[in-house]
């Protein structure tokens, strides 16, 4: 195995569908798939929402931001992720295939790309691939089911940031909620002036900052700790 070789398999094992690849599998498994990498600038959309899934996209180095709008377009959450991250594994089979979030770099980003065929009739003959990839849709499903049945908070603040949770990518890190006022107090189930004073409240702690149509949220899991 060659330096640059031996470099890209180490990058490899740090993506959660390669992690326990042994370099004997990377070798055999490098010369059946094509792992074709490629560099893109700061501000090109890696996948839009609502588009099908043909591939797995893998982000290898470099910020990017993931946002996902409601069916109405009433309201957009943002959020900013870091390398390394496999990009909705979870779209790629089933009856939709379609990504429900828009994926843009943030940074120059470098990116690895694996078409569906290669992952449906390469990648799944190795078992530790196809253990990490059962056990990131397991995961997902869980996280998703146990969701559902948590009890809605009564306090406004707690349902402000379980409105969150329930949308985001990750439940941590830096996210921007683009929204109008009347918008989240509808979803909130609550009076426009009784979340004004709510987001007031969490602004004069530092938790989140204020602006026209925009509430940004530096640290997610500074907002939950406080749950």
């Amino acid at each position: 195995m060659t330096t640059s070789s031996s470099d890209f398999f180490l990058r490899l094992l740090s993506l959660p569908l390669f992690q326990g690849l042994g370099r004997r599998e990377y070798v055999e498994m490098a010369e059946r798939v094509s792992f074709a990498c490629r560099k893109e600038s700061a501000g090109t959309i890696l996948i839009c929402q609502d588009e099908p899934c043909r591939s797995l996209i893998f982000v290898l180095s470099g910020d990017i931001i993931v946002s996902c709008h409601d069916d109405r377009h009433g309201y957009v959450l943002s959020e900013q992720l870091h390398a390394p991250q496999v990009l909705q594994p979870d779209s790629l089979f089933g009856l939709n295939t379609t990504y429900t979030r828009t994926f843009t770099a943030e940074t120059e980003v470098e990116v690895l790309e694996i078409e569906k065929s290669a992952v449906r009739d390469t990648l799944f003959d190795y078992t530790i691939f196809r253990f990490n990839y059962l056990n990131l849709l397991s995961h997902n499903l869980q996280q998703a089911h146990r969701s559902r049945w948590r009890s809605l908070p009564l306090d406004l603040r707690h349902r402000f940031v379980r409105f969150l949770s329930d949308r985001c990518y990750r439940p941590a890190g830096h996210k921007e909620l683009r929204i109008k006022m009347t918008q989240l107090a509808r979803e909130l189930d609550a009076t426009r002036l009784n979340v004004s004073r709510m987001l007031s409240d969490l602004q004069a702690q530092g938790m989140v900052q204020l602006r026209r149509e925009r509430i940004i949220i530096p640290s997610f899991q500074d907002l939950l700790r406080m749950r």
